[in-house]
């Protein structure tokens, strides 16, 4: 089932029949560490950046209002290097509803302290993934790495074709050696993370998301024991993958937006959740504190 479907199945009695763009993304850019008022113009960044990601047809699907991705990025602009290029952080975070309740799950977070871009006052913000800009190819990447985590959660392996096209990104700014571009055996860049989720070997993360999403939490209301049941399994999953490859920066992240999620949510699972402790501390030792009620 494709994401939009999928999910039109989860929102049809309350969708409007107005389509809307994919992205509906809070910006929030900071640049306090600057001094002086020459940098004023930064002020516009946020508002360019926003019209950007929210205004701009990112897929081929058709997506209602209601549909839309709930996604968050905020820029730490942190030094510059004459009035036009600057030394930057960036945390990118997306959300997705959760079946027959008000609630939202955290699908990503992903935070990337290693950013350097170039952008002078009035500057258009282009569209144009076969060319490299500092700023914009950043942002194509983390658009695309947003559409890919949330098309996983709606049908197996949907993200792919958007986690390609952040790989295809990824490929042509390393030619430029910017930072956070270059990786160099196991780092964090973003080029490992997208290489990371395209290797067959992490098809079993990858899995896990969908049958964590939409075969746990989507049903979980429904039929709880099913639910369970998958759940258990998705976890299951990710453990044959850190049996073969250990932590890495794809399993890291998902760890770190769903350990208190996973502990509430198997809190009463009488049948897998001793099961599941075992794996969970193994894999994610440093967050025992949300999985301990597992053995209350």
């Amino acid at each position: 089932m494709s994401r939009c479907l999928a999910l039109l199945a989860c929102l049809l009695a309350f969708a409007p029949s107005a389509s809307a763009q994919e992205l509906l993304c809070t910006i929030r850019v900071e640049f306090s560490s600057l001094g002086g008022n020459e940098f004023d113009f930064l002020n516009d960044l946020e508002d360019e950046i926003e019209q950007y990601y929210n205004n701009r047809a990112w897929t081929d699907d058709r997506f209602r209002e209601i549909e839309r991705i709930d996604c968050n990025v905020r820029i730490e602009i942190l030094e510059a290097q004459g009035l036009d290029r600057f030394t930057a952080q960036i945390v990118v975070g997306a959300r997705r509803p959760i079946y027959a309740t008000r609630s939202s799950t955290q699908i990503m977070q992903v935070s990337d302290t290693d950013w350097q871009f170039q952008y002078n006052r009035g500057q258009p913000l282009i569209f144009d993934t076969n060319r490299y800009d500092s700023l914009t190819s950043l942002l194509d990447f983390y658009a695309f790495m947003i559409l890919g985590y949330d098309y996983d959660t709606f049908s197996e392996l949907g993200g792919t074709p958007y986690f390609e096209q952040a790989r295809e990104i990824s490929e042509l700014a390393q030619s430029q050696g910017d930072p956070g571009w270059v990786s160099i055996g196991d780092d964090r860049t973003r080029t490992t993370l997208v290489r990371q989720l395209l290797d067959p070997r992490y098809e079993g993360l990858r899995r896990a998301y969908f049958l964590y999403h939409y075969g746990t939490l989507d049903l979980f209301t429904r039929d709880q024991e099913t639910a369970w049941q998958t759940g258990f399994t998705a976890i299951e999953g990710i453990y044959e993958l850190f049996l073969e490859v250990s932590r890495k920066y794809s399993t890291d992240i998902f760890f770190a937006i769903k350990a208190r999620e996973i502990g509430d949510l198997f809190e009463e699972a009488d049948e897998v959740k001793n099961q599941l402790y075992t794996m969970l501390i193994e894999m994610d030792p440093a967050r025992s504190s949300d999985y301990d009620r597992l053995l209350e």
